[in-house]
């Protein structure tokens, strides 16, 4: 692989000033080569886009796209958006370039097989390409082919060769010629031992013949049977090029449609797991196995993920598994002794919630930028171990260790007295410190604490 430029950018890095207007402006990179090819006896251009952050100790899917001149840019543009915001993995994309388009990827319209030279291209792909490419950059297996109108073609009939080198094909205003559509059924009677993923898209105002190659193909994908066949067809209100605009972020997203987080707000499948009497953290580590076996990287746990795990906790031993994963993963945050302070009162562990609120206070409470570190542990005392003695010292305790939320105590405190019967001198002497120092910029409420005072000297 001879490299003709190192890097070039598609955004210049800097800042420029436009009279009294600041424009920040981004970069990005792509490596260009030229790989010389004993199949086509000839050279072929690529460019290389590698993801933020690239590593040789992580593994990234390889997403290929022919016709480079008008398809590389936009597929990494669209595909950096999707890897931006994690919908897909972080990947690799390859842009392939054509000397002659209609040679590389042409397709015998009465046969619907490759000709000579586009048999040579293929072979190319497959037997000098992608071996360069797993050999220069870390390479997680996983291939995917993305093609417009002709390149699309030359996809579908990639897709159903034998021992082909890809897992996704992603074909916009595909046409389909000749065996081709026959060759297609008598794909999907095929077993594989990995899923195969496969997306078509057609324009309403796309030539005829290729909006009719995508609704034969519909009709097949709605019976499809094979379940390690994933298929799905977009059709768009769009033109032979518009295709290629809309369809291209779906496409890669559907090839990456099985790679996916999690989060607490997924009720139906925490109940079908409870019910099923699935640990979270087994589900959660099945799911990185998943992720491994299809598109060959390390899945990377985060925050969401983690907060599925948390929601399906249900006792000591629950809670102890998922803080034990947190840790091994993520380390202790500033939340962790809070966040799992109320996970164990969920529980009803009311003495280890009491154990993690205090840890946090302890280790924080010089940081804390709200009274809510503090009522929750004495409303916990008071209501849920109905210690209210013990809820007010807690309070009194920490009223002297954080001053600056002494009027929220001295409330609390007023609040607790009145509604246990205690001694009400405790009382009375909170709450009229509270009227004396009382602030209109406090957060409380001067009203509800006249109310407690008058209260308290009936």
């Amino acid at each position: 692989m001879k490299k003709i430029l190192l890097f070039t950018f598609f955004i210049i890095n800097s800042t420029l000033y436009s009279q009294d207007k600041k424009i920040e402006i981004q970069e990005y990179k792509y490596v260009i080569d030229s790989i010389y090819s004993t199949n086509l006896k000839d050279y072929r251009t690529i460019k290389v886009f590698l993801p933020k952050d690239y590593s040789e100790k992580q593994k990234y899917p390889i997403i290929y796209t022919l016709d480079g001149k008008w398809m590389f840019e936009p597929t990494v543009s669209e595909s950096k958006i999707l890897m931006d915001f994690d919908v897909i993995p972080k990947s690799i994309i390859i842009g392939v370039f054509h000397k002659n388009r209609n040679e590389d990827l042409g397709i015998n319209w009465n046969t619907g097989e490759f000709d000579k030279s586009s048999l040579n291209f293929y072979n190319f792909l497959n037997q000098e390409l992608i071996p360069k490419i797993n050999s220069t950059y870390s390479s997680s297996g996983f291939n995917t082919l993305v093609g417009h109108s002709n390149s699309a073609t030359f996809c579908a009939k990639v897709l159903t060769q034998k021992e082909q080198p890809f897992n996704g094909f992603v074909a916009l205003s595909q046409n389909l010629f000749g065996n081709q559509l026959q060759e297609y059924i008598e794909f999907t009677k095929k077993t594989f031992n990995n899923l195969v993923f496969y997306f078509v898209a057609s324009g309403k105002r796309d030539a005829t013949p290729r909006i009719e190659s995508g609704m034969k193909l519909d009709s097949l994908f709605k019976i499809n049977q094979n379940v390690n066949i994933k298929t799905q067809h977009s059709i768009y209100d769009a033109d032979h090029s518009g295709i290629a605009g809309r369809g291209l972020n779906n496409g890669i997203s559907h090839i990456f449609s099985e790679y996916k987080h999690y989060n607490d707000w997924n009720d139906k499948l925490i109940d079908s797991l409870l019910a099923k009497n699935i640990s979270s953290v087994n589900f959660i580590n099945e799911h990185s196995k998943k992720m491994k076996s299809i598109y060959g990287i390390n899945f990377k746990v985060n925050q969401d993920d983690l907060s599925l795990m948390q929601a399906m906790t249900q006792n000591d031993n629950d809670i102890k598994s998922v803080q034990d994963y947190e840790i091994e993963n993520f380390g202790k945050t500033k939340d962790f002794y809070a966040t799992y302070a109320q996970f164990y009162e969920y529980s009803k562990s009311y003495d280890k919630a009491l154990e993690y609120w205090s840890i946090n206070l302890e280790k924080y409470y010089k940081e804390n930028t709200s009274f809510f570190y503090y009522r929750r542990p004495i409303d916990l005392l008071n209501k849920k171990m109905k210690y209210p003695k013990k809820a007010i010292k807690f309070a009194e305790k920490w009223k002297e260790k954080a001053p600056e939320y002494s009027q929220n105590f001295n409330l609390k405190i007023a609040e607790i007295t009145l509604e246990s019967n205690l001694k009400k001198k405790v009382g009375l002497k909170a709450i009229r410190e509270y009227l004396k120092n009382y602030n209109k910029e406090s957060d409380t409420d001067l009203e509800k604490a006249k109310e407690l005072e008058k209260k308290l000297k009936e």
